[in-house]
């Protein structure tokens, strides 16, 4: 399960958006984990043709550290568009291209290239000019098409245990121990993860995990397709795939939007306690995109769906109960979602000290560069956010530091010594005592 929070960190990034192919509402959590290693990207339109209309979704659950995937999150779409398949309209091609172009340039890094993350990546390219939508994938992330409020795989799992990845990981000399590839990672296909890529006579498909990404592809039936929902494992592990479409459809019924249907449903995901199996505990992401029909926007597209007339089997209170079967959740329906609702005062609270501490951190980071700076030390900035403090004369400063640090600390051995000192004893009390009876 990995290390987890005492409290899990409930605030969520949620966005929603549409254009004349597809509608969006997005919500992520950070849960339990002790970060947030996930990213995504919503492109409601990648082609510069004005004949075409590409719609591009994907999810990105990194593991051993978020760099892998906050380096998809912002370059995927752009890789992708790089590639000549993609300028030839062959999506296909291109996008199992893009997928194995993006491990070549995460190498170009000397960072990434010595990083041990990796990300599963599911991705999703709708084309109005020829009525399909592909899904790629690597990884056990899932993206599900609601199709008359039945799902439908648009993605699989790709987990060690399958018979053709068990194939390709001993192939390549690998091996499976407790499910996992080498007794380590728990899924068979990601990008990243370059210490089981390391066999230079063997193609990209070939390696113990590959990046490479199994793609299905499905013509676009309007009367018929509903939406597609694409989620990393975090929600797959608590719902099943029908599960999700259902509670999907429950949220229309009640006339929420899609962002306010994605954050319930990571509402009911979200585990209330960290004992049990552990599920419930993994960050969460999750995508709900809707297929609209020519000049339909996103209000007509909700009306269609609901007069469908679809009666979904169970609420996000009575599904929530199911997933956590083994809690005592109140009887009280309102409490249920006790872990992730904050109080109207809590917001307020926490934006103002996010806020001041903004302010604070900004200021603070301003003068340190400054005071170092004076002292021939430079901060450089580097890729993925990170930076580099360097300049001939750390190594002094770094030993003023601990010499000073040092001699705050046994300064304040030597007040506590005179402290005790100048403490009157018992006998003195005593004494004392005596003298004001006399």
């Amino acid at each position: 399960m990995g290390q987890i929070l005492s409290n899990p960190v409930i605030d969520k990034e949620q966005h929603s958006g549409s254009d004349v192919l597809t509608a969006f509402g997005l919500c992520a959590m950070q849960g339990w984990r002790m970060s947030m290693e996930d990213s995504h990207i919503v492109d409601l339109n990648i082609s510069d043709d004005e004949k075409e209309h590409l719609a591009y979704y994907c999810v990105f659950d990194g593991h051993g550290g978020s760099s892998v995937a906050q380096f998809c999150g912002s370059q995927f779409s752009k890789i992708l568009q790089k590639q000549d398949a993609f300028k030839k309209k062959s999506y296909n091609e291109a996008l199992i291209q893009s997928f194995i172009a993006t491990d070549e340039e995460l190498l170009k890094d000397p960072v990434l290239a010595n990083d041990h993350s990796g990300c599963t990546a599911t991705t999703l390219l709708i084309s109005k000019l020829q009525n399909v939508m592909i899904c790629a994938n690597s990884g056990d992330s899932r993206t599900v098409l609601s199709r008359n409020h039945i799902a439908k795989a648009l993605s699989y799992d790709h987990k060690p245990t399958l018979k053709s990845e068990y194939s390709r990981i001993v192939t390549a000399d690998g091996f499976v121990e407790m499910d996992r590839v080498n007794g380590n990672l728990a899924l068979s296909r990601a990008i990243g993860d370059f210490e089981f890529k390391s066999n230079p006579d063997l193609a990209p498909h070939e390696q113990i995990v590959t990046c490479v990404p199994d793609l299905i592809e499905h013509t676009i039936d309007y009367n018929s397709d509903e939406f597609v929902i694409l989620a990393c494992d975090g929600i797959w592990d608590c719902l099943t795939s029908q599960d999700c479409v259902d509670l999907v459809h429950y949220g229309l019924k009640q006339g929420l939007t899609l962002e306010e249907i994605s954050s319930k449903i990571i509402d009911v995901c979200c585990s209330p306690t960290t004992e049990g199996t552990g599920i419930g505990c993994d960050n969460m992401s999750i995508i709900i995109v809707a297929l609209l029909k020519e000049d339909e926007d996103e209000t007509a597209w909700h009306k269609r769906i609901v007069a469908k007339n679809y009666t979904p089997p169970n609420s996000f209170e009575n599904q929530r109960r199911a997933v956590f079967h083994f809690y005592d959740f109140p009887e009280n329906d309102d409490h249920v979602f006790e872990v992730t609702n904050k109080r109207e005062s809590d917001e307020t609270d926490y934006n103002d000290d996010r806020k001041v501490g903004a302010d604070r951190g900004a200021s603070s980071l301003a003068n340190l560069e400054a005071i170092l700076g004076s002292g021939g030390i430079q901060i450089t900035p580097g890729e993925n956010n990170l930076s580099y403090i360097h300049g001939t004369a750390l190594s002094e400063v770094l030993a003023s530091l601990s010499g000073g640090i040092r001699s705050q600390i046994e300064e304040e051995d030597e007040d506590d010594e005179e402290d005790e000192a100048d403490e009157p004893t018992h006998a003195d009390e005593v004494e004392e005592s005596e003298v004001k009876k006399d």
